[in-house]
């Protein structure tokens, strides 16, 4: 049986912390996990990256052309090689999941409730340490599990 998780934009830095000049904070098991994605002869775990991470990235790490290409080329090419790594679009019932997505979140960050509703929409573990939505998953169980 093949396993899907979502992640979300610290995670998705962190495990890259090499390509962003930062030390990651990732758990053994979350990195455990994204190692497996990343490897092509495993089909067990399969990663989906909502497209709000990429552009996420883009808006707060993209700076000049020469990380723009770093990151083409070690992390965007191996994305796309990778048969277990999708990168998810914002569809319909992503956006049907944000509007219901209250509590603690009614104000948090758009492009993480949008990363939450997209775990909500495919029923899967999401793999963050955001601390607002570990909070939030406690509350509601909207989703199978957080991995942290």
């Amino acid at each position: 049986m093949t396993l899907l998780y979502v992640i979300d934009t610290v995670s998705f830095i962190d495990y890259f912390d090499n390509i962003f000049g930062r030390y990651g904070n990732l758990s053994y098991k979350a990195r455990n996990i994204i190692d497996n994605a990343f490897n092509a002869y495993s089909g067990l775990i399969k990663l989906s990256i909502p497209s709000v991470v990429l552009v996420e990235i883009y808006e707060k790490w993209f700076s000049d052309e020469e990380f723009a290409a770093k990151f083409y080329y070690e992390v965007y090419s191996l994305i796309k090689t990778s048969p277990n790594i999708e990168i998810k679009p914002i569809e319909r019932e992503v956006l049907e999941n944000l509007i219901k997505i209250g509590g603690n979140l009614t104000d948090h960050e758009i492009h993480d409730k949008l990363i939450l509703s997209s775990a909500m929409m495919m029923k899967c573990p999401l793999i963050t340490r955001d601390p607002e939505i570990i909070k939030y998953f406690k509350n509601t169980n909207v989703i199978p599990a957080i991995i942290n």
